[in-house]
């Protein structure tokens, strides 16, 4: 704004009439003489109120009813409630000015936290780990046990850079405490005994916005373990594909060729099915190796990954056979 002012002031000193200068800076008239006071534009707020019988009153008597009106137990009224009160006290005041006053006096109510508030949504839709344990996914399934003719929760917590399946656990109800007992099954049976915390690995839960997730309880006993807990958004379950694509593999090989007559039945299928899945299942990703053995290998200073810049897919190297830095893979068109 200075500048165009500097503008017509240079037409101005050249003998050019001010509206026509202001017009070519592209001023108004009334914008080219305006001084600011360096105050907020707008009446002053007034010190006083009326009622309804000519009387006027100073704010501060206004401030002694509004307390009179929220002090009594179980009354936690707002600024609209109280100025509904205050009319009925005869006073003439509109909401705007009595949410001034209470605001002023620090009477209303504190905000309200969602727990949507609360949420760490991903800040990205593809999560790229670098190594083991730093990304994990957690879901739940439904199994249907056709002896009981009711379905079950298979909920399953899988490693994204190992594809290691690592604690689930199956039944007929899914609350937070036992959500709370899984993470305890990972952090004593992985998570210790790879010593994350030494290695600075920060760790990373990933999951859709299901009741069990958001719980208080569940999110409380992440942050005291030191697990970051990040949550998809809605309707996209992409975000967490790593363990809906496994819980596809679950539904091809085990649900669909197996009836289970009991929930003992289905323990036992499905304990043989993630033993197998880890220790024996090769993956085409994983270099046609088990998640366990990869692991291993990886353990051993044996693989390299690297990420394609362009489809950002992952793809591991045997480091010794490639002499591979963990750096992007350039894009086709560059080759």
């Amino acid at each position: 704004m200075e500048e165009r002012k500097e503008i017509v002031n240079r037409y101005i000193s050249k003998g050019m009439k001010a509206i026509k200068a202001a017009q070519i800076a592209g001023f108004s008239r009334s914008g080219y003489y305006y001084m600011s006071n360096g105050r907020r534009p707008g009446k002053k707020p007034t010190r006083f109120t009326m009622k309804e019988d000519g009387t006027v009153v100073e704010n501060s008597v206004v401030v002694k009813s509004v307390k009179e009106i929220i002090s009594p137990d179980f009354i936690d009224y707002g600024y609209e409630k109280v100025t509904v009160e205050l009319h009925k006290n005869k006073y003439i005041i509109n909401r705007k000015k009595v949410y001034r006053l209470m605001k002023e006096n620090h009477l209303l109510n504190p905000k309200r936290i969602t727990p949507n508030q609360l949420k760490n949504y991903v800040k990205y839709s593809q999560p790229y780990p670098s190594q083991p344990f730093e990304m994990l996914e957690i879901d739940i399934k439904y199994i249907y046990i056709r002896g009981d003719r009711r379905n079950a929760y298979l909920i399953t917590i899988l490693d994204v850079f190992t594809r290691n399946a690592l604690v689930w656990s199956l039944a007929y109800t899914m609350k937070s405490r036992q959500v709370v007992q899984l993470i305890d099954q990972l952090i004593l049976n992985y998570l210790q005994p790879e010593n994350v915390l030494k290695r600075h690995i920060l760790v990373t839960i990933r999951s859709d916005n299901g009741s069990q997730f958001v719980a208080k309880t569940v999110r409380e006993h992440l942050k005291e373990n030191q697990i970051f807990q990040e949550f998809i958004k809605p309707a996209t379950p992409q975000q967490n594909g790593y363990v809906e694509s496994f819980h596809s593999t679950v539904e091809k090989l085990v649900c669909r060729k197996f009836e289970f007559e009991s929930m003992a039945h289905a323990q036992r299928i499905f304990q043989n099915f993630y033993e197998t899945y880890n220790k024996k299942r090769m993956l085409k990703c994983l270099l046609f190796m088990s998640p366990n053995e990869f692991l291993e290998e990886w353990n051993k200073g044996k693989m390299v990954v690297v990420y394609h810049v362009k489809t950002k897919k992952q793809k591991f190297f045997f480091r010794e056979k490639q002499n591979l830095k963990p750096v992007l893979l350039p894009s086709r068109r560059n080759f």
